[in-house]
């Protein structure tokens, strides 16, 4: 009897090891393929990190695609402008290039010009200009900046921060933040569906108080493989402006370098402005 007790204690002994054996195995596979489920550290980093990453490319492709965007030198736009302030319209010629040259005429009231070239800017006619004062220098480097974009995301020159997501006269949009020197900061409203640029805006100090300056984009065009909006809505608060139409682009030509050159008068001052 005592033999067939030993006996019994070294078969349940043994049973037990092996029942020990066959639970630590299992809690070890368990483990393994927790490990090998889970998503690598730095790819869930990667997935958490940078919105603006991933905003920034589907923009690019819903213009043409980076490559297209970043051969974009320079663009010569001519059409229209109603002005509803003075309850007039005329004709509108922009001259834009890379980097940071601007020049605007504008046929209302015998014409008017406007040069940016760099941190100076200028307001005259064509044959005589007034150096800018810093208020409307700043308005210039607004108007440079958007007409900048995407061109600006595409060589990562603009600095960018995420807004989040918004709605936007009942259309959902995301919001970029981009800085811009010697101007407020640049708000850049992206269509969550198109991913195009529909809305960019900024506050300014005018002397009594904070205000908004607002263009809208609608009537996208592809020119050159790069889509452009023909028609610009601007606004200050929710009062409109101007509503600007274009009828053509032209991309990369051979702008004078004189265009940007302003014809100033001897001794002349600068604008009060």
């Amino acid at each position: 009897m005592y033999i067939l007790s030993m006996n019994s204690l070294i078969s349940g002994g043994t049973l037990m090891k092996s029942a020990l054996k066959t639970w630590w195995r299992s809690c070890f596979v368990s483990a393994v393929v927790s490990l090998l489920l889970l998503p690598a550290p730095g790819h869930a980093a990667e997935k958490r990190a940078d919105p603006v990453k991933t905003l920034v490319s589907s923009i690019l492709v819903s213009y043409g695609g980076k490559d297209a965007v970043t051969k974009v030198r320079s663009v010569v736009a001519k059409g229209t402008i109603a002005d509803f302030m003075k309850n007039k319209e005329g004709e509108y010629a922009r001259y834009f290039a890379r980097p940071q040259k601007l020049r605007i005429d504008i046929s209302l009231q015998g014409g008017e010009s406007r040069v940016l070239d760099g941190m100076r800017g200028w307001l005259g006619n064509r044959s005589a200009f007034r150096e800018v004062r810093p208020i409307l220098l700043e308005s210039m480097i607004y108007q440079y900046s958007y007409l900048d974009l995407p061109m600006g995301l595409a060589d990562n020159s603009s600095l960018v921060t995420y807004g989040g997501k918004q709605t936007l006269k009942g259309r959902p949009v995301e919001l970029m933040n981009i800085e811009v020197k010697g101007a407020p900061k640049l708000k850049v409203y992206v269509d969550s569906v198109t991913r195009l640029i529909i809305r960019v805006a900024s506050d300014f100090n005018m002397g009594m108080g904070p205000s908004e300056l607002a263009t809208e984009y609608e009537d996208f065009r592809t020119i050159g493989n790069v889509r452009f909006p023909f028609r610009l809505v601007n606004y200050s608060g929710d009062m409109k402006l101007s509503v600007i139409s274009l009828s053509d682009i032209q991309v990369n030509s051979d702008i004078p370098p004189e265009i940007f050159t302003p014809v100033q008068n001897p001794g002349e001052r600068r604008s009060t402005l």
